[in-house]
């Protein structure tokens, strides 16, 4: 883990940590460390995962400490690394990480409920937007246009993109778009199609969900321009070499009916915690060179 990373380090309540102080297939470890790929601020993340943090502390009787991760790549960094047990990433991130790493586990990821943008259930989409009032209406207007995208890494915000919205117009994103910014994130790139610094944004459709129940747009807020084919929710995902009883106990209290976990799944306007496998995020593999 670099210097960088270590710093970077936190538990759940503040208090820094500084190294993962647990060996290969530990199961007795002294603590459990977690990151998650930065979707919006993180320190709105971090107070909505609380209820989990605190499930999974509660639940193996030991603390349970958060590596706030910068970017998408330096959460894949972290879980490679070891420097973190279980890290949320998103579905190209992980199989990225699993080209460094083919040990690292997926093993469960959230099914929503329905949105003005997304159905009910464990898919999401990839999406064009431009702002209601613009005159775009298909994806051949926004020729030349300022475009948006979330993080190299992101699978909706970046990936999908790159792959198949260049397939369907024949053209790279360089080509075909006038100019391209990276935002930082999904909020971010709404944001700034909102204050109209850009004409169009990729984003995930959960994303704009979440805008929707937090109103910050109306549900006709954006117009879609374009969709992806469905895309499997983030998955948790466990580093190679954890106790295999260690994973089993973690995985019982994520798919076990309780108040803590209820309320972690309000906070992410979810209804449930599913099992996945390696298997779900597999065809994703072709998209990434």
């Amino acid at each position: 883990m670099t210097l960088r990373l270590l710093a970077l380090v936190w538990l759940c309540l503040g208090t820094p940590v500084w190294a993962a102080g647990q060996s290969t297939g530990d199961c007795t470890p002294d603590r459990l460390l977690f990151t998650m790929i930065p979707k919006k601020d993180m320190d709105e993340q971090l107070v909505e995962y609380q209820p989990l943090i605190a499930l999974l502390r509660e639940g193996l009787g030991i603390p349970v400490e958060v590596l706030r991760s910068s970017s998408y790549e330096s959460a894949v960094d972290a879980l490679v690394s070891g420097a973190v047990d279980i890290a949320v990433l998103g579905p190209a991130a992980y199989i990225l990480a699993r080209t460094r790493d083919p040990a690292i586990e997926p093993f469960a990821s959230l099914a929503v409920r329905p949105g003005s943008y997304t159905p009910a259930g464990s898919f999401y989409y990839s999406l064009l937007l431009v702002n209601r009032d613009s005159p775009a209406r298909h994806p051949e207007d926004l020729r030349g246009a300022r475009v948006a995208l979330t993080d190299p890494a992101s699978t909706s915000g970046a990936m999908i993109p790159r792959t198949e919205f260049s397939g369907e117009v024949n053209q790279p994103l360089s080509g075909f778009f006038g100019s391209q910014l990276y935002a930082g994130g999904h909020d971010k790139a709404m944001d700034a199609l909102l204050s109209e610094n850009v004409d169009a944004a990729f984003v995930s459709s959960s994303r704009v969900d979440e805008y929707v129940s937090r109103g910050v747009i109306g549900e006709e807020g954006f117009r879609v321009i374009w969709r992806s084919s469905p895309l499997h929710y983030d998955p948790f995902v466990f580093r190679s070499g954890l106790c295999d009883s260690l994973k089993r106990k973690i995985e019982t209290l994520m798919t076990t009916p309780s108040q803590r976990r209820r309320d972690f799944l309000d906070s992410q306007q979810a209804t449930d915690i599913t099992p996945v496998a390696h298997r779900d995020y597999e065809p994703l593999e072709a998209l990434i060179e």
